[in-house]
This record gives C-alpha cells, structure tokens and sequence, in this order.
C-alpha cells in the first residue's frame, strides 16, 4: 500500500513538473508575442503548481513557504503590470518575499555562524550598491526601499554561500543555485527599470520570467531537500 501511495506521488510529481516547465515556456512565448492576459494568467498559475508540487512532497511542511508561494504570486502581477505605481507595489512585496524567504532559509540551516554570513555577503553589497549609486534618476522613496532589498539580497546571498562552502551536499546546493538566479532576477531588474528604462527591449521580461521560474523551482528542491534531512 506504501509502495503505491509512493507511487502515485512520483506521477502525480512528474505530471506538475511537466506542467510547471511547460507552462514555463508557454510564458516566454505569450511575452515575446505580447498576448498581455494569457502571460498575467500564468504568472499566477506558475506559483499554485510550485505549492502542488511542495504539497504533494512527502515531508514535513513548512508555514513560511506557503507564505513564499503567496507572496511571490503577488510579486509575478505586479512587475508585469506597467506604471511606477504598481512598480512600487512590487518593491514593497519584493521586500517581504525576501524577508520571508531569508527567515525560511535560516530556519532550516542547522549550525549558523552569523559573523561568517555577514562577511560573506559584503561582495553582493558591493556590487548592487554600486549599480544604485550609479544612477541618479531613483526617486529617494524608492531608493531607500533599494538599499532594504539589496540587504536582504546580500544577506542571502552570504548565508547561501557559508553553507555551500562550509557542507557541501544536495540541498546546499540546491540553495546555492538558487540564490545566484535570486540574484541574477534582481541584477536585471534594476537594470531594465534604472538603466535602460528609456528604450523599448523585449529581452528582459524573457529573461526575468526564466529567472524567476528556475529561481523559485531550485528555492523549493532546496526546502524539500532540507526538511527531508532535518524531519
């Protein structure tokens, strides 16, 4: 009965990763063609079969990450929705994601060397506070916001790259990859809406959804991975 159970949660797995994927580069296709509510639709569908995929998971369930799924559906609608408005909306719900998720991922790392994490998120500060610096056309709400973001980033950075170097296995991996997609979605980010806000490229809504997809997938093999190893 075990073995079916089993069984039927590695379909069920395989079907919604399918899916996931699939759903992936549908996304891709609908931004480049610009069919505006088909790709909004699966911003959000994107997030629920991520949840599917943890619930179906035989492990033992964390609060916060359905707090992540949540958050990141809210995240997905409002940077593709045009306006500084809603661009607005998106830092402050950016901010609370990376909140959530940094308090996840301390959550389920076992031995924490808090000095060793602040030293080794000083390159992420480096690099993002420069790229900020770099322009002047950040109004000052939004620039404070930045600066909160680009912390919480570094931060999690710092804390992806002790664990890889300190035990380097399956989940630590996981988290490692992740965190540089993390990274990367930002890195794009401030560089579409800061840098080249003035001209009309295509490129980087593809690019971010890529990001963002692959980002959130490894974020999750990482939680089921450590709650295996913890639970």
């Amino acid at each position: 009965m075990s073995a079916t159970k089993s069984e039927n949660r590695a379909k069920i797995s395989s079907a919604l990763n399918i899916a996931y994927f699939g759903l992936a580069f549908v996304q891709i296709l609908t931004e480049l063609f610009d069919f505006f509510t088909a790709t909004t639709a699966l911003r959000i569908v994107s997030p629920i079969l991520l949840l599917f995929l943890y619930l179906n998971h035989e492990s033992k369930k964390e609060i916060l990450f359905y707090l992540t799924m949540i958050l990141l559906l809210l995240s997905n609608l409002f940077c593709y929705c045009d306006g500084r408005l809603f661009f607005l909306w998106w830092i402050v719900v950016f901010i609370l994601l990376r909140m959530v998720t940094l308090a996840l991922i301390l959550k389920l790392t076992v031995n924490k060397n808090y000095l060793h994490i602040i030293v080794a998120s000083f390159p992420f500060l480096v690099i993002f506070f420069y790229l900020i610096s770099a322009t002047t056309e950040i109004p000052e709400y939004e620039f404070n916001l930045l600066i909160l973001i680009t912390i919480l980033i570094s931060l999690l950075g710092g804390v992806s790259a002790v664990n890889y170097f300190k035990n380097d296995n399956r989940k630590h991996s996981w988290l490692l990859i992740s965190t540089l997609l993390f990274v990367g979605y930002y890195f794009i980010i401030l560089i579409e809406h800061y840098f080249t806000s003035n001209l009309d490229l295509m490129i980087y809504k593809p690019i971010e959804i890529v990001l963002n997809i692959f980002a959130f997938y490894t974020f999750y093999k990482y939680v089921t991975a450590a709650e295996t190893d913890t639970h």
